[in-house]
């Protein structure tokens, strides 16, 4: 076929830019799903960072409201005033008072103290046996803290402050030798991290005389996270988590939408302060469930999809297209030569039979009676043949125009019969009829109804020549059609040609040496013609193995 390499060519330069498009395309999305999977993690490590960030400002104001309050505490009322500070300030777990001259001052060694008392000398005896000293506090960076935590922050140092807190700021208050007017001493004050069993502990101690006490208070980490916790931003989605390890990596405070089974199994992690040694925040999230670029790429590669389908589509539209018209091209070339040799045929008959009787010889009046017949018959083939073009023309721009009136089909069928009766029993054939008396009425009109029967008549004519008869029958649906069947005792048609013979230019033998002569229009015009009459016309093979052609006819009008 000559198309094909045509067709090749068109899905070449088709489908290579589409697919190299398609490819870049592909690349790109895949790289910018990568750009917002590191946009995200980028996000989340900075919402971390100021998560901690957030914490350790508080941690370092409640300290050092803590300092402020420790400070501000008179001497004469240190005990009183830290035992009620136990007692009463839940920031607060317990409280001490050492010199070094007689060490531990409060709480009392031994017995005469609580569990949790001997419990919290045991973990600071190193300080309080004056193995360890007590050092100054190390100054941090300070950093500007956001307004959303003001409202937790706020009620914490309230706590931390107490009743006795009276400065906003810690004064450096200091001695001097009278004599030389030198510093001799400053006053100190510090928060040690320590850790017991693994276990983290905040102790706070000030010292304001040279050779005075130093006492101090230790931290109740429990209930200063309690409290801070409350105002940290809660976490959205079912495949986010975020969490507040401490140095065992247990959780103390989780946000999020995920179960941690594993805390090692840290996604992002950030150290929480300086302040909490070893604490930490971690993200955790559900890779398949938390997946911010996602959605951007199933909708890039749904759209990536349904440009490569469209174009698919539109080429296989094209090409189907293009077959289509080349097909009709192939079969129009061969109606116009097929219905110039039909059309050559009888006009070759009737000039030859014409120039025999204008010859001038004597010849028989039985020969001069076949050369008239022969001529007419010619005549008749030649007219039905133009009126197939005529009628084609005019079914293929809707133009063609009925007359409709009352038709009897019985009466219209049996003159047709007689007419060409002479033309069928030639051909061989016999004529059958199954036709009662009854009129069998139809709104229609009759020319076009002969001109479907004259159809059916010449294609039994040209293909069931080995047959044995012609059969006309009609038949009341008792509905709203009346059947018209011409069927005949023929070579029947195959089964893959049966959809198909009712197409236009449509013949099963389409060659110029076909042994049956035709334009392959017949069958195409005698349905149309039904169809615009409000009816139809399809085949049924006999059980003889022959061919029947039904019509069903209206008997109303049905274009109304």
């Amino acid at each position: 076929m000559k198309s094909r390499p045509f067709i090749i060519l068109f899905w070449v330069l088709l489908l290579v830019p589409a697919v190299i498009i398609s490819v870049v395309a592909f690349k790109l999305l895949l790289h910018e799903q990568e750009r917002i999977n590191r946009s995200t993690i980028i996000s989340l490590t900075e919402r971390a960072e100021t998560l901690a960030r957030n914490i350790h400002i508080t941690v370092k104001e409640v300290e050092e409201s803590l300092s402020r309050a420790l400070i501000d505490i008179e001497p004469d009322k240190l005990k009183s005033t830290l035992l009620f500070w136990e007692e009463t300030n839940p920031l607060i777990r317990n409280v001490f008072i050492w010199e070094k001259k007689s060490l531990l001052k409060y709480p009392a060694k031994g017995m005469a103290s609580t569990l949790e008392e001997r419990q919290f000398v045991s973990r600071f005896d190193s300080f309080f046996t004056g193995e360890r000293a007590f050092a100054v506090n190390i100054q941090t960076e300070e950093i500007e803290q956001p307004s959303q935590y003001q409202s937790s922050k706020g009620s914490l140092y309230d706590l931390a402050r107490g009743k006795t807190a009276m400065s906003t700021e810690i004064q450096g208050i200091q001695e001097q030798d009278l004599n030389s007017g030198k510093i001799v001493f400053t006053q100190q004050s510090g928060w040690i991290p320590w850790f017991a069993q693994d276990q983290l502990f905040i102790l706070g101690w000030v010292k304001k005389i040279r050779n005075g006490p130093v006492y101090g208070i230790e931290l109740e980490l429990v209930s200063l996270l309690s409290r801070l916790v409350v105002d940290l931003p809660q976490i959205e989605g079912q495949g986010l988590s975020f969490a507040i390890l401490d140095s065992r990596k247990q959780i103390v405070h989780l946000s999020g939408g995920i179960e941690i089974e594993d805390t090692h199994a840290c996604d992002i992690s950030t150290p929480l302060s300086v302040l909490l040694p070893h604490w930490q925040v971690c993200i955790f999230f559900d890779r398949e469930n938390y997946a911010p670029g996602k959605g951007f790429l199933y909708v890039s590669m749904l759209l990536l999809f349904i440009f490569m389908a469209a174009i698919i589509s539109g080429g296989l539209l094209i090409t189907s297209q293009t077959r289509k018209h080349m097909k009709d091209a192939m079969q129009k070339t061969s109606f116009v030569s097929s219905v110039s040799h039909e059309l050559k045929t009888p006009l070759t008959s009737i000039r030859m039979y014409s120039e025999l009787m204008l010859d001038g010889r004597s010849v028989s009046k039985e020969k001069t009676k076949h050369y008239l017949e022969v001529m007419v018959a010619q005549s008749q083939r030649l007219t039905r043949l133009i009126n197939n073009i005529l009628d084609f023309g005019k079914l293929e721009q809707g133009k063609k125009t009925y007359n409709k009136g009352e038709v009897n089909l019985r009466n219209l069928l049996i003159r047709i019969i007689d007419a060409h009766s002479i033309r069928i029993k030639k051909a061989g054939f016999k004529i059958n009829t199954n036709i009662s008396k009854e009129a069998y009425k139809v709104i229609s009109d009759s020319d076009a109804i002969e001109q479907v029967i004259l159809n059916l008549i010449d294609n039994a004519l040209k293909y069931a020549k080995s047959g044995k008869f012609i059969a006309f029958a009609l038949e009341d649906d008792f509905k709203n059609y009346i059947l018209l069947k011409i069927s005949d005792h023929g070579p029947g048609i195959l089964r893959k040609h049966q959809k198909a013979i009712f197409e236009k230019f449509y013949r099963i033998d389409n060659s110029l040496t076909s042994t049956f002569p035709g334009s392959g229009l017949g069958l195409s015009i005698a349905r149309q013609i039904l169809r615009d009459l409000g009816g139809d016309l399809y085949f049924e093979p006999t059980s003889e193995g022959g061919s029947c052609f039904i019509a069903r006819i209206p008997k109303q009008d049905a274009s109304k």
